[in-house]
């Protein structure tokens, strides 16, 4: 995982997550994977090939994705923070999207 965040569920809202990962592919480079949506149901989808890695970009941009969800759940009466979310959960979702679509097992 290169960078994220995750606001954690509350407040009668299911949370939030936006993480991006990088997958090495071997021989035929590497691949970039944005995972992002509720945090109990994750969409996982790559990136274009010629995406540039900023990391501090991508940083902000997962917090400033993030914000609404924060201030939603704050909003409901419910406690909300920012926080990063564990690699190996966010690997983990990347991992089954690979094997659900094109059949690859990734250790």
């Amino acid at each position: 995982m290169l960078a994220g965040g995750i606001v954690e569920p509350g407040g009668g809202s299911p949370g939030g997550v936006v993480a991006f990962v990088a997958v090495s592919a071997g021989v035929s480079g590497s691949r970039l994977f944005k995972v992002e949506g509720p945090a109990d149901a994750p969409v996982v989808r790559e990136l274009e090939g010629a995406t540039t890695i900023d990391l501090n970009r991508m940083q902000r941009d997962a917090e400033r994705e993030l914000r609404p969800v924060l201030e939603a759940i704050q909003a409901l009466g419910g406690k909300a923070a920012l926080a990063r979310p564990s690699a190996a959960w966010v690997c983990a979702r990347v991992r089954e999207h690979l094997k659900l679509t094109e059949g690859l097992a990734l250790d």
